[in-house]
């Protein structure tokens, strides 16, 4: 502990030397610019004198200065802000190449600068003589760190989730690049212009050989003071360089500052799942309606012939058919890479099918409508939520786009709080919120605009097990209460089951089934849906003289599903682990040894080996206790075997 502080002290010392190191000649200068004569010190008196002088001699210089510095922030603003969002955007080799372009004014000296600009422009007089071809010097040298600046930023603030949120609510370019893009960049926008306006009016080098008498600059016109002039006169031009410029660069920093959130105790910030008992319809005609009219009053979806093809030449889709009815939750089952995103981006309209393909909302063909224009809802997995907005404004966004007035907007962001139990967050920012809570902003916001389709993009990924359980009650409730046409894409089977009217599980770009939860657990059409779809057991068999074989002994095929008008051979059995119990000795159709028991609490699972060529599972009740190599029987569940 000891040496901690004296490491403490020891660094204390060190920071307040270095700030004695750098603060004592800046006194002294400053000191030496309000004495009557600075040799003499203090004691000559102190006067104003000098500064005057300095104001009367350079203020055209001054103001020369502070002119070129707002003038070569203004058309790095307008050049460098679009430059970097367009790198950052499109992101290529070609773009690369720009950002180790961009470096170049960097690596070559102030002089070496100048010297080319006035060797390219030097024969035109008039420029030459101009405070411009300083400008254009200031702006070459200065452009590198706005792009920077905002290119970093932009890269950390998801920047495409971002505008395909804002997309999603029907925001067109220009909206998202002015009310989206740049207020989340700000921080990078307002570092990069204090940057650019510091090192444009301190610049010297550069400006020293393109000046000419009449366009002189703030270091130009210091360096000639303390050249030509006396000290003390020298000393005052510092004072005034000072009192001219620190304000505004304390203002820009005081901008570019980041805002204090309001404090938030933990417990606030603990997520508060919807009570089943308070969850009721919004207070608006689509979501009151009965449920059959609701149905009716919805968009059906059908994709025909959809592929895609990305520009590499990879194939993330094959071209597939798929018919969603109105108002049904169609939940879209895969592993990664399998297509369902790509599926749900097409239905959106953020990604064109390869040509052929078609896109139908009932009967409109929405193929080449992007989707600011297709009145979609979507949830993203990331949430795609506005930082710059609070939790209403967020949710308001999409009204705004669609120019409903301010008391309706209202009306609805409220309707949509209190459908997502979110009153008490209304005016929080994002990064205030909880997982939970975001995603239920997320959701208020893809409803308000009352879209004719819902998406989701496997928007529970990102939180834990508990949570998700809890909000996949709440998405399935919100879902059954306003009748939307919903797609939801996923991994988790789970999810599925618990939420899709239909699943259509996905396997290397193609449909591989589409069906009910109920059909696809239990009639998969394919080894691949059975195995992906819960726990699937395998055992090796042989079908002879009608009687099914097995490694402890021999079962009649009549009354067995799917096996009745197996012909005799070899035969693949599978089944779920479910499908199974334990039973006494003598009364099983498999005898096995426990190779490993997991507790769960309600139940146990078992590996059991039964002397096939896999080890099965099963599960027993949570009061049962095994150890491993304990002797067992099982019985099969007759109707629910079946093979392929």
């Amino acid at each position: 502990m000891k040496k901690r502080a004296h490491l403490f002290y020891a660094q204390l010392g060190l920071t307040l030397l270095t700030c004695l190191f750098l603060v004592v000649p800046v006194v002294q200068s400053i000191l030496a610019g309000v004495t009557k004569n600075y040799f003499r010190g203090v004691k000559s008196g102190l006067t104003l004198k000098w500064i005057f002088k300095v104001w009367e001699l350079y203020r055209d210089t001054i103001f020369t200065s502070i002119f070129i510095g707002v003038a070569c922030l203004a058309i790095t603003l307008i050049i460098g802000v679009p430059a970097a969002y367009f790198m950052v955007k499109k992101k290529s080799r070609f773009t690369r190449l720009m950002e180790e372009f961009l470096v170049i004014p960097l690596a070559i000296p102030g002089l070496a600068i100048a010297l080319a600009i006035l060797i390219s422009y030097g024969q035109f007089t008039s420029f030459r003589k101009s405070w411009i071809i300083i400008l254009i010097g200031h702006v070459v040298f200065t452009l590198p760190f706005m792009i920077r600046s905002v290119i970093a930023i932009m890269s950390a603030i998801n920047l495409k989730d971002l505008e395909e949120g804002a997309a999603s609510l029907g925001g067109e370019f220009w909206n998202r690049f002015f009310h989206i893009i740049i207020p989340n960049s700000m921080p990078g926008i307002l570092a990069g212009s204090l940057m650019v306006f510091t090192l444009s009016i301190g610049e010297f080098n550069l400006t020293w050989m393109l000046h000419t008498p009449f366009t002189k600059t703030l270091p130009v016109g210091l360096a000639d003071s303390y050249a030509s002039m006396r000290l003390e006169i020298g000393s005052a031009y510092t004072i005034v360089f000072f009192f001219m410029i620190i304000p505004l660069l304390l203002a820009m920093q005081w901008i570019a500052k980041p805002k204090k959130s309001t404090a938030i105790n933990a417990d606030e910030l603990k997520d508060m799942p919807m009570k089943p008992q308070q969850t009721k319809p919004a207070a608006n005609p689509s979501v009151n309606a009965p449920k059959a009219n609701r149905k009716k009053d919805s968009t059906s979806i059908h994709l025909r012939n959809c592929g895609k093809t990305f520009p590499d030449g990879s194939r993330a889709l094959e071209p597939i058919d798929l018919d969603i009815d109105p108002g049904q939750t169609v939940v879209i089952l895969g592993p990664s890479g399998c297509g369902k995103t790509t599926t749900l981006r097409i239905i959106a309209g953020l990604e064109n099918p390869d040509e052929g393909g078609k896109v139908l909302f009932g009967d409109d063909d929405v193929t080449d409508i992007p989707i600011e224009k297709r009145n979609v809802g979507m949830v993203f997995q990331s949430y795609a939520l506005f930082p710059n907005m609070n939790v209403a404004e967020n949710i308001a966004y999409g009204l705004k786009i669609r120019g409903d007035s301010k008391e309706k907007r209202e009306g609805r962001v409220n309707e949509m709080l209190s459908m997502m139990q979110l009153e008490e967050f209304k005016n929080r920012k994002i990064d205030q919120l909880s997982g939970g809570q975001r995603q239920r902003v997320a959701l208020a916001r893809a409803i308000a605009v009352r879209p004719r389709v819902l998406l989701l993009d496997e928007p529970l990924t990102a939180l834990d097990a508990k949570l998700r359980d809890s909000l996949r009650i709440e998405i399935d409730m919100l879902l059954k209460s306003v009748g939307i046409t919903a797609v939801y894409v996923t991994h988790d089977q789970g999810e599925a089951m618990a939420l899709g009217d239909k699943i259509v599980v996905m396997d290397h770009g193609r449909i591989a089934m589409s069906g009910s939860p109920r059909d696809v657990y239990f009639n998969p059409e394919n080894h691949f849906v059975a195995d992906f779809i819960g726990t699937l057991n395998t055992i090796e068999s042989e079908v002879k003289d009608r009687m099914l074989t097995l490694p402890s002994g021999k079962i009649p095929l009549n009354g067995i599903k799917h096996l009745e008008s197996k012909t005799e051979g070899p035969v693949k059995l599978f089944f779920r682990p479910e499908h199974t119990k334990i039973v006494d000795p003598g009364l099983g159709h498999l005898k096995g040894n426990v190779v490993s028991s997991f507790f769960m609490g309600d139940k146990t699972s078992l590996v059991v080996d039964v002397q096939s060529a896999e080890l099965i599972k099963i599960e027993a009740q949570g009061i049962q206790k095994f150890t491993n190599g304990d002797r067992i029987e099982l019985k099969l569940d007759l109707n629910h075997l079946f093979t392929f």
